[in-house]
């Protein structure tokens, strides 16, 4: 999850589809994380959105099924 920070600390309000409370909003949308970042918005990483495929899984073949 990626925290997007308004240039105004004490903003609430609803910007680019994100809900902002105190200034801050927070999103897993990449366009919108460029978006604020050109827009002047700081932008913070957290530590689980830079694991490597988060939601990817690796398949596998049915046990019991061979190889044709």
């Amino acid at each position: 999850m990626v925290k997007i920070k308004s240039p105004n600390p004490n903003y609430n309000g609803n910007s680019a589809s994100l809900q902002f409370v105190n200034g801050e909003a927070e999103t897993d949308n990449k366009w919108l994380v460029e978006w604020f970042k050109n827009k002047g918005y700081t932008v913070e990483e957290s530590k689980e959105s830079k694991k490597k495929n988060p939601g990817k899984t690796e398949s596998k073949k049915p046990e019991g099924k061979k190889d044709e």
